[in-house]
């Protein structure tokens, strides 16, 4: 069995994977978050968790802790990770004072949806839009937009809308002791997209379709009875990313009869996410899909969640709780394709910065990870070579 979008849908590509009925992975599981770890380790790329850049992330030139930037990958150097709490204000004072300590700089790259707008206000602001190459995560407007100007040399997409929709389908299944099927690994890719000039246009048409409420059902044929049910999907912040994620929950409710509550943590805080939790379990909800903010932090109260109802990771994983199983992007290959970006934004080589709201958030570290990999033009691990 596989899942897969209308063919005429080019922004909603199909879910492959090994299929086997859903049961709790150990050894997989284990063996992919070791392999991370390794990989993490290289480099030293990681979480800043402590010291005087607690919360408010890297110094501009990574100088935090080990001294493992300027970090040089191939032809190419990476200046550092800076990191925002995902505060604009913040994310565009590290743009500004990136090109103004580096006026070399020849690429600035967003990991996350705010990131990419915000390096575009800062580099508006400083005269060098159009002058300093950009590659983006996700697809907010301005970065679409800056895509269509010449502004952005390309983004990454990640299909929240199937994040959403997929998320309400399985936790239906689930709730009506249906098995779903998942890889061995318990890692259920969604695949990415690269979005470049020559796709910005048809893709943007797509994310209309979806607002207008016509996103695609990408389980068409399915029979299954939501009625009765209700689930939650947890963000991990405020964040247009999210609303596209919340137009696949709707969908997919709107299909399958079950109702579902969307819960942004405004506060973006891990507090807040486990008020969400505790509500539902209180509520005896039928499901919760969830995007940890923490994954190391947060291990317990998703594993006292999960021993009331079914929970998943969507986005971010905590691989070591005891969550069903996780649902959404390969972020490592999604950073090996922005890695491809920066090379042909700069093929000649140069310096590069990083932006991400938290680097504690798994996704994070292993999108930074794929970047770094790719630009030193290692070979994919082998856990990887499938997808």
């Amino acid at each position: 069995m596989s899942f897969s979008a209308p063919a005429s849908s080019s922004a909603f590509p199909s879910i492959s994977c090994r299929h086997n009925p859903l049961k709790r992975p150990t050894f997989a599981v284990t063996l992919y978050g070791w392999s991370l770890l390794c990989l993490l380790a290289t480099v030293g790329v990681g979480c800043n968790r402590g010291g005087s850049n607690a919360g408010g992330g890297s110094a501009v030139g990574g100088k935090t802790g080990s001294d493992r930037f300027p970090l040089t990958a191939g032809n190419y150097t990476i200046l550092g990770i800076l990191t925002d709490n995902q505060d604009n204000a913040k994310a565009k004072e590290n743009a500004e004072t990136t090109v103004l300590r580096y006026p070399d700089v020849a690429c600035l790259v967003g990991l996350w949806s705010q990131n990419t707008p915000m390096i575009l206000s800062a580099l508006k602001s400083s005269d060098l839009l159009g002058k300093v190459k950009v590659v983006g995560f996700d697809e907010h407007a301005e970065t679409l937009q800056g895509i269509r100007d010449g502004h952005v040399h390309g983004t990454i997409v990640q299909q929240p809308y199937q994040f959403g929709y997929r998320s309400v389908e399985f936790l239906t299944q689930i709730a009506r002791g249906e098995p779903v099927d998942a890889p061995e690994s318990g890692l259920i890719f969604i695949p990415h997209e690269i979005i470049r000039a020559e796709n910005v246009q048809q893709f943007g048409d797509n994310l209309e379709a979806i607002k207008a409420g016509a996103g695609p059902l990408l389980s068409p044929s399915s029979n299954l009875d939501g009625k009765g049910l209700k689930v939650a999907y947890i963000t991990n912040s405020v964040d247009p990313f999210w609303v596209w994620a919340e137009f696949g929950c709707r969908r997919a409710a709107e299909q399958f009869g079950t109702q579902v509550e969307v819960q942004m943590p405004s506060s973006g805080s891990v507090e807040e996410q486990k008020r969400f939790l505790e509500t539902n379990a209180v509520a005896k909800l039928d499901g919760v899909a969830i995007s940890p903010i923490d994954p190391d932090n947060q291990v317990q109260m998703i594993d006292t969640a999960a021993a009331v109802m079914p929970v998943i990771c969507h986005d971010s994983d905590a691989p070591a709780s005891q969550r069903k199983f996780y649902l959404g992007t390969s972020n490592y290959m999604a950073g090996r394709a922005a890695g491809k970006l920066i090379k042909e934004s700069i093929p000649q080589g140069g310096k590069v910065m990083l932006f991400v709201g938290k680097m504690e958030v798994l996704n994070a570290q292993e999108r930074s990870q794929g970047i770094i990999d790719e630009l030193s033009d290692l070979p994919i691990p082998e856990i990887f070579q499938s997808l």
